[in-house]
């Protein structure tokens, strides 16, 4: 994915990539403000101080929070597996440059098995949803060895890409399956809803269906942004959605569907820790077909109320009282500036859920499924 700033480059001669010096700068990196062209410049050698900072909230928090037994497990598998296969590819690698003979080949496979029964040794007992635990037993060349994992492979190699509930269909008209069916334990729970004429007197216009598009919108993509796991990271992402539904941040109307999907895909191209591209895109918009579509022909609102429900809990979860985090030696080597800012006004969320209590009656009592 290409790293997107609100610090465009223009494209003339003066603004080269400055990291490549090849083709023309698109991007202005957020922390140091060099221009650069692409992901792979933007992750380059001589730009590792401020890309590094990208893996601990967005990678590396992922591992370590909320995970089951069986996935603490297949975690501490995984490193002593990485661990193993680094060491045995860095050893067999020297032994072929040093030409050594077929003895030197053969010692390798019983050095691998004393250093992954030696790492398993040393995170025996230890707390897998402890990063600083983890990261304080762990060797300097073992850390090292990690971060430069981080960088070299494909993250969906270390974190499975979390499957939405909303992927859930069934090809029926006349059944109410959201009485009965197993998907609904992976939906948000539904809240109260208050009949719309218990809010407001006023039928509602035409452009509230839009808004409430906007909304949904930039819920779908902060969900798959965290991949899945917003609700770990109710600060941020509330900071998230707030800040690219214009409907919610600033009480922006919209005309219609086109313009309030646009809208999320500007700020998030404005957004300066954003990162995204046009796949992206493309699975938000789907994401969002997807949740209009609901689970069935005869439930096609069901998931919109899931939806609003799950961000209406987020805002009230980020009222209640912030826990603080320590400064460790994990948290030093990978910071947080790679997420939004979080200073949340109590006024402002309070204004935002009863928006969400607006959009949540309209939802069930007026809205009719077209946009």
């Amino acid at each position: 994915m290409d790293v997107a700033s609100n610090n465009s480059v223009e494209d003339n001669v003066a603004n080269i990539c400055k990291i490549c010096h090849d083709v023309f700068a698109k991007y202005c990196c957020p922390k140091c403000n060099i221009p650069y062209c692409s992901l792979n410049c933007y992750r380059a050698n001589i730009h590792l101080q401020c890309s590094e900072y990208f893996y601990k909230d967005n990678i590396l928090e992922d591992i370590s929070l909320n995970s089951s037994d069986d996935e603490k497990k297949k975690m501490l598998e995984l490193l002593q597996k990485t661990y193993a296969n680094d060491r045995l590819s860095n050893t067999f690698n020297n032994a072929i440059d040093e030409n050594s003979n077929l003895g030197d080949l053969e010692k390798l496979d019983s050095d691998d098995d004393d250093s992954y029964e030696d790492i398993a040794e040393r995170l025996s007992g230890v707390n897998l949803d402890d990063a600083d635990e983890v990261w304080d037993r762990l060797t300097e060349d073992e850390r090292q060895e990690f971060v430069a994992f981080l960088r070299s492979e494909d993250v969906t190699k270390l974190i499975p890409m979390w499957q939405p509930w909303w992927l859930f269909y069934k090809e029926v008209t006349d059944k109410d399956i959201t009485n009965s069916e197993s998907f609904l334990k992976n939906c948000p729970t539904i809240c109260d809803i208050k009949d719309i004429t218990q809010i407001t007197t006023k039928p509602p216009s035409e452009c509230v269906k839009y808004n409430l598009i906007n909304i949904i919108t930039a819920y779908v993509f902060t969900a798959r942004y965290f991949n899945g796991e917003h609700s770990d990271f109710v600060e941020e992402a509330v900071s998230c959605i707030t800040s690219l539904s214009l409907a919610l941040k600033v009480a922006q109307n919209f005309v219609d569907f086109e313009t309030a999907v646009k809208s999320v895909e500007q700020e998030c191209i404005n957004s300066s820790w954003i990162v995204t591209d046009k796949d992206n895109f493309e699975t938000m918009r789907d994401d969002l077909h997807k949740i209009l579509r609901g689970p069935s022909k005869c439930e096609n609102t069901f998931y919109l109320i899931c939806a609003l429900c799950d961000v209406r809990n987020l805002l009230t979860q980020s009222l209640k009282p912030s826990q603080g985090n320590k400064t460790s030696n994990f948290s030093k080597k990978f910071s947080k500036e790679q997420l939004p800012s979080t200073k949340l006004e109590t006024t402002d969320i309070k204004k935002w859920r009863r928006k969400l209590d607006y959009y949540l009656s309209y939802t069930k009592f007026c809205y009719n499924g077209e946009v």
